[in-house]
């Protein structure tokens, strides 16, 4: 619908309509995190049994939530300026969030006029919020809703399933029901190779393919032994088995490794890796800790720990390497 249209149909409303103020605000209890489809619109609250103004009705592609930006955001804002008190994420049967397909939408956005690098580095499946299924997606909402550290834990969050030919809720995961996020990782889909006409902007000279660890037989007196260079790992990995302890975390990192394998350029690697653990370390105390604790052990070790070597040894971490 065009603006002027909008506009049309905004003249029409307002013929012969007195002014209506709306209500004070009062307290809603009640959100609903549902996908953005608008074949829902009337189902849902249907389906529900609501009226309009009964609940928060928050809207997202395959009702999908991340640790930053918006739902949260608005979800957060809900809780605390209204009293929301339960959420509940509601999937349903025929999200297209379940079929998404990488080539087909590249497709799509080259024939408007946008390039590739317009939605970063990262896979696009990954960027955006594609789900294996309904019921997953859900499952991995709620694992994240749970675990954000800007919503209390006194809240009831549930999820469940509409079946939107019959309108049939069904439970996915109950307020009471410990959930972790889905175990499997989305395999990222192989893009197409750039299109003739778009030509791929030059690329940053990367770093080397692996981000080279000092050796221990090149080590200079005083600096690190083989057994500082092997605990500095090992810390490596504490970290990350700490950030692997949150549910959400835990299905953020799978992903990531999905992406470390798929990615060949090592620039975009290290990017992948740096952005990951800076949102880890904001999100979480412990993760924080965890990498002050690295770099003490660091320190003590004279080991100067730079940003390549730090990057390097999360890699190595992350991608289950030894030593």
């Amino acid at each position: 619908m065009a603006l002027a249209e909008i506009l049309e149909r905004n003249r029409a409303f307002l013929a012969g309509r007195a002014p209506k103020p709306l209500p004070a605000p009062e307290s809603i209890h009640q959100l609903i995190l549902a996908c953005y489809d608008p074949r829902l619109d009337q189902l849902l609250h249907d389906a529900l049994g609501l009226d309009h103004g009964d609940v928060f009705l928050v809207r997202s592609a395959g009702a999908v939530v991340a640790l930053s930006g918006d739902p949260l955001r608005s979800i957060a804002l809900a809780v605390y300026l209204f009293d929301v008190k339960a959420i509940a994420v509601v999937g349903h049967t025929s999200c297209r969030m379940a079929a998404f397909e990488t080539s087909a939408f590249i497709d799509l956005f080259r024939r408007r006029g946008v390039r590739r690098e317009a939605f970063g580095h990262e896979d696009l499946r990954a960027w955006a919020g594609a789900i294996s299924g309904p019921a997953r997606g859900v499952q991995a909402s709620v694992a994240v809703l749970r675990e954000a550290s800007c919503l209390p834990r006194d809240l009831e969050i549930s999820g469940l399933v509409l079946d939107d030919a019959t309108g049939a809720l069904e439970v996915v995961v109950r307020p009471d029901e410990v959930v972790s996020a889905p175990q499997e990782v989305l395999p990222p889909q192989a893009e197409p190779a750039p299109d003739a006409h778009e030509p791929e902007p030059p690329q940053p000279q990367a770093p080397p393919s692996k981000l080279a660890l000092p050796k221990p037989e090149a080590v200079r007196p005083g600096q690190a032994a083989a057994a500082d260079l092997a605990k500095l790992v090992a810390s490596a990995g504490s970290l990350v088995q700490v950030i692997e302890s949150h549910a959400t975390w835990r299905y953020e990192i799978r992903r990531l490794r999905s992406e470390l394998h798929a990615e060949r350029n090592p620039l975009s690697r290290v990017r992948l890796i740096d952005g990951f653990v800076r949102k880890a370390v904001t999100d979480s105390r412990e993760v924080a800790a965890a990498l002050e604790r690295l770099k003490r052990e660091a320190q003590a070790a004279k080991i100067q720990l730079d940003e390549a070597l730090l990057l390097e040894l999360l890699r190595r971490a992350i991608m289950g390497e030894k030593g």
